[in-house]
This record gives structure tokens, C-alpha cells and sequence, in this order.
């Protein structure tokens, strides 16, 4: 019966995916009608799976085209046009091979690039959180955790230790004491141990970041003959399989989380997008001509339209709404003048 639910899961992200994955490059080829944007919003707002699937897919695809040159980047839109043409039916929403190509090179980047066994060790996990969502967990040794949008984590007491793993994600923990069973947190890279400490760790697409609040945190990368790092108090270290970078000032942003704010410390919008983009579903798309813009402020998580009006109040930009789940960033009056 599990193997059989396994599959279930499999097969609805496959499809939720592939459906992500066509209602993109419709959009792609030219836009869609107002009554296609009706259907396209129907199935956007139809479940968590879908806005899920739409957010993966334009992320892949935003990668894909930075790494196209511009003759490239036009070539695929005039191929993906006419095979727009060739579209018959609600149920054939791209026609022609080439349309229904990139549809599988999409989906396959995306399966490949999450394989399946991470979706299993998520869903799977001890604590998860889904995206927008941020727990308090405190074990059965006092040990307190908080989990970050979008985050997993396991646990794995026995009498001789006390072993936290990082799914995914982000945590946040302030360590309980136990003179007999040492804590450990594993993250895809290395083994972080705590001493007497609070502390966070969080996984980027290229490594992790380690940021210590109180007491020091050691990093060990890889096995045995890895390499180590004491991270101290109010210091912050990068880290993946290849090294440890050096540590530097530790930044707020990494602790505030945990209490619903978005600390902007002279942040690019960019980043101030991508971080607020982590709590809300759908895309938050930044125009390049303000995206080195910098903020400063304590901004509310978990109130979309209200942190957007307060950044609106302190840069000259405007947050418009291109569909649902898709906000562009734009220059306002003052910036156009």
C-alpha cells in the first residue's frame, strides 16, 4: 500500500509539472487570451500542487534562459510560437513536437534537479513546513527549533546522542543542555556541533550557511578527513563538499525569520525579493533597471501587501500584478521621471 501511494505522488507531480510546464510556454509564445487567462487562473488557484509546479517551472526556465544567448533565446520563442499554432483542444494544449519538447526537457530538468529521493526524504521527514508556514518544535531534551518556509527536518535521539537532520530548507535552534548525549545537526554538506549555542543553518542552491547567535558551532564538510571550522558568536560561514569559506559578520535577516520579520539590512531588492519570495507562493520578478536598489527596515513575512506598500513607501518603485501569483517590481514616478 505505501509503494502504491509512492507512486500516486510520483505521478501527480509529474503532472501537476508537465500542465505547469504547457500553461508556461503558452504564456512564453505570445500570452493568452482573456479567456485563457481565465482557465490559467481556474487551474493556478485550483491547488497548492499546481502554484507549486508553476514556481518550479519559471524558476528553471528563468535559469535556462540566462544561459542562452540572445539569437538562442529568440530562436526558441519562434519555435515554441508556431508550434502555438498548431494547438487544437483543451487536452492538446501544445501542439507539435517541438512545443511538447520543451514541455519534457522542463519537466525532466525539474524531476532531475530535485530527484525523487529528496521528495520522499521531505515528505517523509519528521517536521516539514509548507511554503509561508513557520513552526516552534521543542524536543524532549528542551532543545527548541524553528522551522523556516518550505523547510524539513528529522530527528534522531537514542541514549548516546542527539542527531538533527536538515531536509531542506532553514533552521533556526537554540540547543537544550545534556551533559551525556552530544547534539549534532547534519546538513547536505557537513556535520555542524553545537556548544551551548543558537544558531542557523540554511541551504542555497550552490551551499549552505551557518550563522551563530550565541556560544560557537564547528563545521566538519564531508568524512573524517574533512575540513573544520569554529564559527563564534556573532559570525557567519559558507560552506559546501568543497571548503569552508571564511567567516564573516553574521547578518540579523537569519535569526529575525523565526519571528515573522524580513530584516532588510542595506538589501538589494533582488534579495529582498528572493527572501520574500521563499514565504508566498508564485513568482516575485524584479525589473533589472532597480534591482540593485537597497532597503533597510523590519519588514512583515507573512502580510504580502503590506510589505510591498512599505517598500513602495521607501524606494520610488510599484508593485504590479501581472496575473495571480505574479508580482513585477517595477520603477515608479519618481524613478521614471
Amino acid at each position: 500500500m505505501a509503494g502504491d501511494a509512492h507512486s500516486t505522488d510520483e505521478a501527480a507531480q509529474r503532472q501537476a509539472l508537465s500542465e505547469a510546464a504547457e500553461w508556461f510556454a503558452e504564456w512564453q509564445a505570445g500570452g493568452l487570451a482573456p479567456t485563457q487567462r481565465e482557465r490559467w487562473q481556474a487551474w493556478w488557484e485550483a491547488s497548492n500542487a499546481h502554484r507549486w509546479a508553476w514556481q518550479q517551472v519559471e524558476s528553471v526556465s528563468r535559469r535556462f534562459s540566462n544561459e542562452l544567448g540572445e539569437s538562442d533565446r529568440q530562436h526558441a520563442t519562434q519555435v515554441i510560437g508556431q508550434a502555438r499554432q498548431r494547438r487544437r483542444g483543451r487536452r492538446q494544449l501544445l501542439g507539435g513536437l517541438a512545443s511538447l519538447a520543451m514541455v519534457a526537457v522542463l519537466v525532466g530538468i525539474l524531476w532531475q534537479s530535485t530527484p525523487l529521493t529528496q521528495w520522499g526524504a521531505r515528505w517523509g521527514a519528521d517536521y516539514r513546513t509548507a511554503t509561508g508556514e513557520i513552526t516552534r518544535i521543542v524536543l524532549e531534551d528542551g532543545t527548541q527549533v524553528w522551522l523556516n518556509s518550505a523547510s524539513a527536518l528529522d530527528v534522531d535521539y537514542d541514549p548516546e546522542r542527539r542527531r538533527l537532520v536538515l531536509v531542506a530548507g532553514e533552521v533556526l535552534v537554540v540547543t537544550g543542555e545534556d551533559p551525556v548525549r552530544p547534539l549534532y545537526l547534519d546538513t547536505r554538506s557537513a556535520r555542524l556541533t553545537p556548544l551551548g549555542t543558537r544558531f542557523s543553518a540554511r541551504e542555497r542552491p550552490d551551499d549552505e550557511l551557518l550563522t551563530v547567535f550565541e556560544g560557537a558551532v564547528e563545521i566538519r564538510t564531508g568524512d573524517q578527513a574533512g575540513q573544520q571550522q569554529v564559527v563564534e558568536a556573532g559570525q557567519q560561514a559558507s560552506y559546501s563538499s568543497a571548503g569552508i569559506a571564511p567567516p564573516d559578520a553574521a547578518q540579523g535577516a537569519r535569526e529575525a525569520w523565526a519571528s515573522g520579520i524580513l530584516l532588510a539590512e542595506n538589501l538589494t531588492l533582488s534579495a529582498f525579493a528572493e527572501e520574500l519570495g521563499h514565504h508566498h507562493w508564485g513568482r516575485i520578478q524584479v525589473d533589472p533597471a532597480v534591482a540593485d536598489l537597497t532597503l533597510l527596515g523590519a519588514y512583515p513575512l507573512h502580510d504580502l501587501e503590506r510589505t510591498l506598500r512599505m517598500m513602495e513607501s521607501a524606494l520610488p518603485v510599484q508593485a504590479h500584478r501581472v496575473v495571480p501569483g505574479w508580482i513585477r517590481i517595477e520603477a515608479g514616478a519618481k524613478a521614471s521621471e
